[in-house]
């Protein structure tokens, strides 16, 4: 068919009405999508707070707070998703709009109105030379005004496109099991209420199965599915391995030898760090673990090789020990070093290098991962510093000076406040739901008094509690700091404790579990014998925790 000035026109009409049809079509979905969110918002529904008061009334009632939680994550991941919707949808209305007012102005030009009188005849090229001006002018303000919304949204379009593309789980079954150190975002809440705390050791009473590891380590477990993923190394091995939740049987073990490695350039660590010191991660269809030497392997969950990667010995005297996390399809990795450190996003399926940020003062703590009531934000610490990065693109968002010494403990969540704290140091609380004259998260106190050296604090509520290796626990208020107790058991602690329904779950170096309750006077509820030494930090999932002891890995229920 030949293509004349008439079938451009032709083409330009349906291509013009059917831009203007799409863009009414969106508007209208806009309008009801705003409509929606409004009436639907979690934070000001009059439903919630109806709710949020039966709470109030009914403090001791576990269940019915574990039934409002879930109702409320999946209100919010509702009402995000409308959001999102929202967002994206304005992207494609302003595109619509500018691509009728394109196609009509280019169709007007090739067939223009005339008017029955003019006033004056006008020439072709001038009017040619009008209607381009014209197109020009509002193909560029359609374009400018695109690009800027597409600016606006780029972060949590390109998080959402990511999300849909490359992760496996979503946080509702992050949530579910134990997919990394300390749990979901990496801070040591657990999401089920329903954890043992009585057994014995020494009689297998409340023990379901032990089995032994076939490698030393102080790498915490990681467990989803029917699967449980550890690590273990010495000087000259470093192997992960899979055990099999219901009979503790090791399904396969994966030895670990990286391209690259020098294995004549093995660093020396300390004997409490060890070469497999930093917890495995897994995001639903991988598995990732990281040794002391700078090597790093991605495993299929049957153990089969995807991607690894040498990052160099780092150079860090105690060992590096610093643990993976996941979270929308990219692996955290923490690379601390003097001088030289670096925070690193990789792509989970393939291992390619998202984007990169440097670090120049080191430490021994692990990245969480929280929502702060907006955005989420990756929080890590250092000898000085607790810093936030934007999780998508490794952007710094704040930092906070109030750390020193050599840090190891991670930072602590809850209530929109983080919580930083290490020996010979102070506890500090920072408010997210603040800005500062410098657009900082202000400070809100530092305490001194006894400190952890290597267990990262855990916050829930308006509690903070924190455990020194000379065996002092201390609760404090965390709003303002003010100590409400403190108890001296008779052994200090490694093993970072967990918070798990209305009690606080803690391990001490002898393997004797301290159960109290998460409350502002202190209650010890139980205390049981493993038997054998423990400094990882225990899985806590629904009926049932997975333990490593010097040894042997436990599952207790």
């Amino acid at each position: 068919m030949r293509i004349d000035k008439k079938n451009i026109i032709q083409i330009l009409t349906g291509l013009q009405w059917s831009s203007a049809v799409a863009a009414v079509v969106t508007g209208v979905l806009l309008a009801a999508t705003l409509i929606q969110t409004q009436i639907n918002d979690p934070i000001v529904n009059s439903d919630f707070s109806n709710v949020r008061q039966l709470i109030e009334r009914n403090r001791s009632d576990q269940t019915l707070k574990d039934e409002v939680r879930a109702l409320d994550m999946l209100a919010r991941k509702a009402y995000f998703t409308s959001m999102r919707q929202l967002k994206s949808g304005t992207i494609l209305f302003f595109a619509a709009l500018a691509f009728f007012l394109i196609t009509w102005n280019i169709r007007t030009a090739l067939s223009p109105i005339q008017p029955k009188r003019p006033a004056r005849k006008v020439l072709w090229w001038e009017r040619q030379t009008r209607n381009a001006k014209t197109t020009a002018f509002v193909g560029t303000a359609a374009i400018i005004i695109v690009i800027s919304l597409g600016i606006i949204h780029k972060y949590e379009l390109a998080s959402a496109l990511l999300s849909k593309r490359n992760a496996a789980l979503d946080e509702g079954e992050f949530s579910r099991w134990w997919m990394n150190f300390r749990g979901a975002g990496g801070v040591g809440v657990a999401a089920s209420a329903n954890v043992p705390m009585k057994f014995d050791g020494a009689s297998m009473s409340g023990i379901r199965w032990k089995t032994e590891v076939p490698l030393e380590g102080h790498s915490s477990p990681v467990v989803y599915g029917d699967k449980i993923f550890l690590t273990g190394a010495n000087k000259e091995s470093r192997k992960i391995f899979c055990f099999n939740l219901d009979d503790g049987e090791l399904i396969w073990a994966y030895d670990v030898k990286v391209p690259g490695f020098d294995a004549s350039n093995v660093p020396k660590v300390d004997r409490e760090t060890g070469y497999a010191a930093p917890t495995a991660a897994c995001d639903g269809k991988n598995v990732y673990a990281i040794f002391a030497t700078g090597e790093l392997a991605a495993l299929t969950l049957k153990g089969k090789l995807v991607w690894s990667k040498y990052w160099g010995t780092p150079d860090n005297h105690y060992g590096h020990s610093s643990s993976l996390i996941t979270h929308d399809g990219l692996l955290f990795v923490q690379l601390d070093e003097y001088d030289k450190g670096k925070l690193i996003a990789v792509e989970g399926k393939s291992g390619k290098a998202v984007w990169e940020a440097p670090r120049t003062i080191l430490s021994w703590g692990s990245p969480i991962i929280v929502n702060s009531g907006n955005r989420r934000e990756l929080i890590l610490v250092d000898n000085e510093y607790v810093s936030s990065y934007d999780p998508l693109t490794g952007k710094l968002l704040w930092n906070r000076d109030c750390l020193q010494g050599e840090v190891g403990p991670s930072a602590a969540y809850a209530s929109g406040k983080v919580f930083s704290a290490n020996e010979y140091a102070v506890a500090a609380g920072i408010d997210l739901t603040n800005t500062d004259e410098e657009g900082k998260p202000p400070l809100l106190w530092k305490v001194r008094g006894d400190l952890p050296n290597a267990a990262s604090p855990v916050s829930v509520d308006t509690l903070l509690f924190l455990t020194a290796s000379n065996g002092v626990v201390t609760c404090l208020d965390n709003r303002t700091g003010t100590t409400l107790w403190t108890h001296t058991f008779e052994t200090g602690f490694y093993s970072s404790p967990i918070v798990a329904g209305n009690n606080v779950y803690l391990f001490d170096r002898d393997g004797t579990l301290h159960v109290f309750a998460a409350a502002s006077e202190f209650t010890l509820i139980e205390s049981s014998s493993l038997g054998e030494p423990v400094t990882a930090t225990p899985a806590m999932l629904d009926g049932y925790m997975i333990v490593r002891g010097k040894k042997f890995l436990y599952r207790i229920e």
